[in-house]
């Protein structure tokens, strides 16, 4: 699975934006923005989508719905 599908299916997820911002010191504005598609996800720092891929790993059990590896 690609870093931004891991990133997409994170945003797409149940869990809250201030759950996933105080668990990867990402702001909460900025994963808001994505959701909301006010910022693009190619936009983003190599270390953003690094923190949001890594958390989705970390949690992808917990995210509600199955995670097919490719």
């Amino acid at each position: 699975m690609k870093t931004s599908e891991k990133v997409q299916a994170l945003l797409d997820s149940p869990i809250s934006a201030y759950r996933i911002a105080k668990d990867t010191s990402i702001s909460v504005s900025t994963i808001l923005g994505l959701r909301s598609g006010d910022r693009q996800l190619l936009n983003i720092t190599l270390g953003t989508a690094e923190k949001l891929a890594n958390y989705w790993e970390k949690n992808r059990n917990n995210l509600g719905g199955e995670i097919h590896e490719k």
